[in-house]
């Protein structure tokens, strides 16, 4: 986003007079234009909260639903929140939508399933909950359609039972105030832990699947993906990143020799954070630069220090290997013919870091190999600070295989070994279990 609209999305924030011009919270939401400040604030909120993610269906239409979340008793949809009346929310009163929002008890009064990620958004001011419902009431283009119903197994189909979730997993007292006038420290905790709900991802959870409090943001498993420990751990965490690398990181998804935004946080950064002000991005990470750190018995070495270059022969010594026979295509033969191309040979990536190197790189760093065989089986796709990123996925192409799991698990094996924390064994079942994560559309 430029920053000239930055600039002007930062100017509503602070205009309070606008939400005076609101109906109380029993009403439904009329055809009047509310203020355009108002609406502004709104839509900027919405970005902050990134609610298109998850209420999108790859290839679908904005905020209709349908997206297939993976989760331990099933696939939950996600719903249709566009204004249409029948499908969506149309008919919700500011009351509905505010319970809905920050308790999680639909407009029916049946729970929703905790994916929605009510939990942090309870933490949101009141003034923030009223421009987001004006937002998608006036600002939203209804679609006339309702995805599949969540279909869960016993006992989490009942969705009574999502009463007694909610009392284990509790809930974040609303902040009181206008929150854009917040100091710096304070407006980073309420991004953090309300409109960007950065621990329903990076936050490990109990058996109960809340959030264990006591680990905020060590690290969780997502969807076959890892968020990974972003807390101020120097060797597990993020505690080496200076502040503006991580504003750096948030605004575009790349900073050389650190890591590379992909998966679920590709999405975040493209679709939420890298359309925040400088003063939220900074007030963002100043707050998580500041959490306590978390420290994990897997990682002892920073991720983004450790490997090197792999030393290339030369093949002007004329010793050369025929790599013409697929059944004998070990690792490093899989990474020649389908990566070296863009990382080099010698891991390195190109001289302007659009192919990151493969050493100093979180997730080939990294003590988990679960991210590099999720970015190997879908790819890259994301476009951030004024750059489209792509690196095609090995999953498929033109709904054909490119990649077996057995030569993704070996060529996954090859990379961490060569440029990375070590050869972890991968398997082609584990590939296969994360490939059946993928993300689906009903």
């Amino acid at each position: 986003m430029p920053d000239v609209k930055r600039t002007i999305l930062w100017s509503v924030l602070t205009a309070g007079t606008a939400l005076a011009a609101l109906s109380p919270l029993s009403a439904r939401a009329d055809d009047q234009q509310p203020p355009a400040d108002l609406m502004a604030r709104g839509e900027y909120i919405a970005t902050a909260g990134d609610c298109v993610a998850c209420h999108t269906a790859p290839g679908g239409k904005p905020f209709a639903g349908g997206l297939r979340i993976s989760t331990p008793m099933g696939d939950v949809i996600t719903t249709n929140i566009t204004p249409d009346p029948e499908h969506g929310i149309g008919q919700y009163t500011l009351e509905d939508f505010e319970k809905s929002l920050r308790h999680g008890i639909r407009r029916d009064g049946n729970r929703l399933y905790p994916a929605m990620p009510y939990v942090s958004y309870s933490g949101m001011t009141d003034e923030d909950v009223k421009a987001l419902y004006t937002w998608f009431m006036h600002g939203v283009k209804p679609v006339a359609e309702s995805p599949p119903v969540t279909e869960l197994n016993f006992p989490a189909n009942l969705r009574i039972t999502m009463a007694a979730w909610d009392l284990v997993a509790g809930s974040v007292t609303p902040e009181t105030g206008d929150s854009a006038t917040f100091d710096k420290l304070r407006r980073g905790k309420y991004l953090a832990n309300a409109l960007a709900h950065c621990g329903t991802c990076h936050t490990p959870r109990n058996i109960m699947l809340s959030e264990k409090q006591d680990s905020y943001l060590a690290g969780a498993p997502l969807q076959g993906w890892y968020a990974p420990n972003i807390t101020s751990s120097k060797t597990a965490g993020i505690g080496n990143w200076s502040e503006d690398s991580l504003v750096q990181y948030l605004r575009t998804g790349h900073v050389d020799g650190l890591s590379q935004a992909a998966g679920p946080m590709g999405e975040a950064v493209e679709h939420s954070t890298s359309h925040l002000t400088d003063a939220d991005l900074h007030a963002l990470a100043a707050y998580i630069l500041q959490v306590p750190a978390k420290d994990d018995e897997a990682e002892h070495t920073p991720r983004e220090q450790v490997g090197k270059a792999a030393d290339v022969p030369d093949i002007r010594t004329g010793e050369l290997t025929r790599i013409d026979r697929l059944d004998e295509m070990d690792g490093a033969h899989i990474y020649d013919g389908n990566c070296a191309a863009c990382h080099g040979a010698n891991g390195a990536g190109t001289s302007d870091h659009y192919a990151p190197s493969l050493f100093h790189n979180t997730v080939v760093g990294s003590a988990r190999p679960d991210n590099l065989i999720m970015v190997i089986l879908s790819g890259v796709d994301r476009t951030a600070g004024g750059l489209h990123v792509h690196m095609p996925g090995f999953a498929q192409n033109s709904d054909v295989q490119r990649l077996s799991n057995a030569e993704i698990a070996s060529v996954v094996n090859y990379v961490m070994a060569t440029f990375g924390s070590g050869d972890h064994g991968v398997t082609a079942d584990q590939v296969q279990q994360m490939r059946a994560q993928l993300p689906k559309a009903p």
